[in-house]
């Protein structure tokens, strides 16, 4: 990622209305201009999810679990926030339900 990621983020969406539109829907990007040419590499090899693979040896994630999220993001669930917070996070995004 580069160093002014959301002074970039802003800029870009600023300017392109569609990406502005899908960012405002999804809060992802298919083209995120933050991604340097190096970082873009990395996620398609899938080794931008190695540091993740550690955290799950230290024992602070699972594999299986909810993906980590931003406190911006978790207010976003509302009553369910609750129940995000219960669960160990994963590397899947996934979780097991009984």
């Amino acid at each position: 990622m580069v160093i002014n990621g959301e002074e970039v983020l802003r800029e870009y969406l600023a300017s392109h209305p569609q990406a502005n539109a899908e960012w405002e829907a999804t809060g992802k990007l298919r083209v995120d201009p933050r991604v340097t040419a190096i970082g873009s590499m990395l996620r398609k090899a899938g080794l931008d999810e190695m540091p993740q693979l550690f955290n799950v040896l230290r024992g602070e994630m699972s594999i299986v679990g909810p993906r980590p999220v931003t406190e911006e993001e978790l207010a976003s669930y509302a009553a369910n926030a609750g129940s995000y917070l219960a669960c160990r996070p994963g590397i899947t995004g996934a979780l097991l339900t009984e």
